[in-house]
C-alpha cells in the first residue's frame, strides 16, 4: 500500500476518537485479513508508538515506513447524521515526501500488486512507471478523490489506462464522464477504458464492475446498521486487490471487498476488521454466513 497514514480526529454522534487513518492503514488493515501486506509511506516524530503496534500486532510490513522529521499527516473528520463527512481542518504537507523512491527493490517482484492510495494523477502515474519499469507483471490498483477529478481531469485518461485496476465511488465516476447518472458513467467507462478493470462503488448496496464490455453488479453478502463510514473505500479497495492478486476473479473480488466494507462499516474506525484473518476467500463467506444468521441458498462465496 503506497501512502502515508494519518492521525484521524473523528467526532461521530457527538463522540471524538483519536486512530490511525489513511487510506493506505484501511486498506492495509483490510488486505492483510487475507494476505501478507506492507505498506509504503512516511509519518513524522510525532506519530504515536502504540499506533505502529496496531500494525505491527496485525503483520503489516513496516520496514518502509519510514519517520521524518516532518509533522506526521494528521485530520480532523466530523460525519453527521447523515453520514456525510466534513474536514474543517487537515494537515498533509507529508504527502509532498512520498516519491518514487520510497518504493524498495525487494517489493518490485513478480507476484507483489501494487495499491496507490488518493493523490495528484501526476504523481500516480510517476509510481506506475516506477513499478512498471522493474516490475511488468505487478498488478496495480488506483484509487481517487472526486477534487483531484476537478483539478486534473485532463490527465485521468492515461492514469486510468496505466492502471490494472480503478476505483472510484458514484460521484467520482460521474465526475470523470461528465453526468449526473451511474449507469450511463458506467457505459462511457467500459467503451472508453477496454483494457481495465474499473470498479464503481455504491457503499452499502455493493458495486459494479466493469471489464471490457461487461458490466456486472457485485452484490453486499453482509449489510447491517451503518455506525461509521471513515475508510469504507479504502477497506473495499484493499480487500478487493487482496482477493484479486490470489484468484484473478474481479466479480468474486468485489464482493469481497463489499463485504469487508460493512463489516468495516458497522462498528468504530477499524474495529470490527482488526483481529480478521482468513486463510482464502471463502473462509470469508463462512464467516459472514455464521455472523449474520442468515444463511439463504449459497454455502460458498463461488456460487453467486
Amino acid at each position: 500500500m503506497i501512502g502515508n497514514p494519518s492521525l484521524d480526529t473523528v467526532t461521530l454522534n457527538n463522540e471524538t476518537r483519536i486512530h490511525p487513518g489513511g487510506a493506505s492503514v484501511y486498506s492495509a488493515i483490510s488486505a492483510s485479513a487475507l494476505t501478507k501486506t506492507a505498506i509504503v509511506g512516511k509519518i513524522g516524530k510525532d506519530y504515536p508508538k502504540d499506533f505502529l503496534e496496531i500494525f505491527t500486532n496485525k503483520g503489516i510490513d513496516l520496514k518502509n515506513l519510514k519517520t521524518i522529521n516532518h509533522v506526521s499527516k494528521n485530520l480532523e473528520i466530523k460525519i453527521d447524521e447523515n453520514f456525510e463527512a466534513e474536514y474543517p481542518r487537515y494537515n498533509v504537507d507529508i504527502d509532498k515526501r512520498l516519491t518514487t523512491k520510497s518504493i524498495p527493490e525487494q517489493l518490485l517482484v513478480q507476484d507483489t500488486s501494487f495499491l496507490i492510495t488518493q493523490m495528484a494523477p501526476t504523481k500516480q502515474l510517476a509510481f506506475i512507471k516506477k513499478i512498471r519499469s522493474k516490475s511488468p507483471r505487478s498488478l496495480i490498483l488506483v484509487n481517487t478523490h472526486y477534487p483531484f477529478i476537478d483539478k486534473y481531469k485532463k490527465q485521468f485518461t492515461k492514469l486510468i489506462d496505466s492502471a490494472d485496476i480503478f476505483v472510484a465511488n458514484e460521484i467520482e465516476a460521474q465526475k470523470l464522464t461528465s453526468t449526473n447518472r451511474t449507469d450511463i458513467a458506467t457505459h462511457i467507462l467500459s467503451k472508453n477504458y477496454p483494457k481495465t478493470i474499473i470498479i464503481v462503488t455504491l457503499g452499502g448496496l455493493g458495486s459494479i464492475v466493469i471489464k471490457g464490455k461487461t458490466i456486472q453488479f457485485a452484490p453486499t453478502i453482509y449489510n447491517t446498521m451503518m455506525k461509521d463510514p471513515t475508510g469504507s473505500g479504502d477497506t473495499f479497495s484493499g480487500a478487493f486487490l487482496a482477493s484479486y492478486h490470489n484468484i484473478r476473479d474481479p466479480v468474486r473480488s468485489a464482493i469481497v471487498g463489499n463485504t469487508m466494507a460493512s463489516l468495516k462499516s458497522a462498528g468504530r474506525g477499524y474495529d470490527n476488521i482488526l483481529n480478521l484473518k482468513f486463510k482464502k476467500v471463502d473462509d470469508l463467506w463462512n464467516f459472514v454466513l455464521a455472523k449474520s444468521h442468515n444463511f439463504g441458498a449459497q454455502k460458498i462465496l463461488s456460487e453467486f
